[in-house]
């Protein structure tokens, strides 16, 4: 059984550690990423050694996070960071134990001695974005980039529901630390610019899409031949999860991508669904409006199966 922290009593926890490596989830988005950096810098500015470690290929669009000093050393203590169930970290040795577990979810299934979960947070990011402040560490123009990436990323450059007064206030603080006093730079790069195969691979996915319950579910399946057919890796496949939201009565989009045993299922729902509660059918979970699950099996009998429990349950 974990032992249940506040922000004060994890700012302590973290003064008493010397050698940490910080873990963060597979298919690493913004708030992982700018997560798990944000705390290996506020360790170090604290004198200790810190690694951030993502046990698989980080996104191009994100190296401004991740091409910093990272050198390996011996830990004393691992903490993960915005890793809701320690399947999701990828090839990590179930061996090591983890000291202790970050993270924003409304439900987190990592097996951690300690764990600070505060899901009424947009992301994981203003949660170390408190520690900072806990701890008494001096922000910077980097760790402002790697709390803003985190931020923005999970609130969809703020569009989505869950961004808050308290993600707002972070945000503002942040600022101050931004060049030219704000972060339009790194928007261009997140939400606007993309390369000329992703958007024809999107546009694919969208041409694509199946409607299911009157167009109030929409379906996308990216396999791996897709993805190669477009030249593109699958890194660069992140946030098309939102695509299915797009078009007009959709309160349901569903994405399955292929991995090599599976398909990890992504759900993106309105406001007034919970898709967390859908997937912790198949032993999943996330966010109300946000969240996943993995399938094993052929796309067609995937998505049978999960529109025939919405329709059984009568969730829509």
């Amino acid at each position: 059984m974990s032992r249940i922290l506040n922000i004060k009593e994890t700012a302590e926890l973290l003064r008493s550690v010397n050698n940490v490596h910080i873990y963060t989830h597979a298919h690493p988005d913004g708030d992982a990423l700018g997560s798990a950096y944000a705390l290996s810098a506020i360790l170090k500015k604290m004198g200790k050694r810190a690694r951030a470690i993502c046990l698989d290929t980080l996104p191009r669009y994100l190296e401004y996070i991740w091409n910093v000093d990272n050198h390996d050393f011996k830990c004393d203590v691992i903490v993960t960071v915005d890793v809701a169930d320690t399947s999701l970290l990828g090839n990590f040795d179930s061996d090591n134990k983890i000291f202790l577990a970050i993270d924003h979810h409304q439900s987190t299934r990592v097996d951690c001695e300690n764990l600070l979960n505060v899901s009424t947070m947009a992301a994981t990011g203003e949660i170390i974005f408190e520690l900072a402040r806990e701890l008494g560490v001096e922000l910077d123009g980097y760790l402002a980039e790697c709390l803003y990436t985190a931020i923005a990323t999970d609130t969809g450059c703020f569009k989505f529901s869950n961004a808050t007064e308290h993600t707002f206030s972070c945000v503002a603080e942040l600022t101050r630390y931004a060049p030219n006093g704000n972060f339009g730079y790194l928007n261009q790069p997140l939400f606007i610019t993309k390369p000329i195969n992703k958007m024809k691979f999107e546009s694919y996915l969208i041409a694509n899409l199946k409607f299911y319950f009157d167009g109030k579910v929409s379906v996308s399946t990216v396999t791996r031949e897709i993805i190669e057919m477009h030249h593109i890796t699958e890194a660069e496949t992140g946030g098309v999860e939102q695509l299915g939201k797009s078009p007009e009565g959709v309160e349901l989009a569903i994405t399955l991508k292929e991995r090599d045993d599976g398909f990890k299922v992504s759900m993106r729902s309105s406001d007034h669904l919970d898709c967390s509660a859908i997937c912790a059918n198949w032993g999943g979970g996330g966010h109300r409006s946000a969240s996943g699950c993995f399938f094993k099996g052929k796309p067609d009998e995937i998505i049978d199966t999960i529109i025939s429990y919405i329709k059984e349950k009568g969730i829509l």
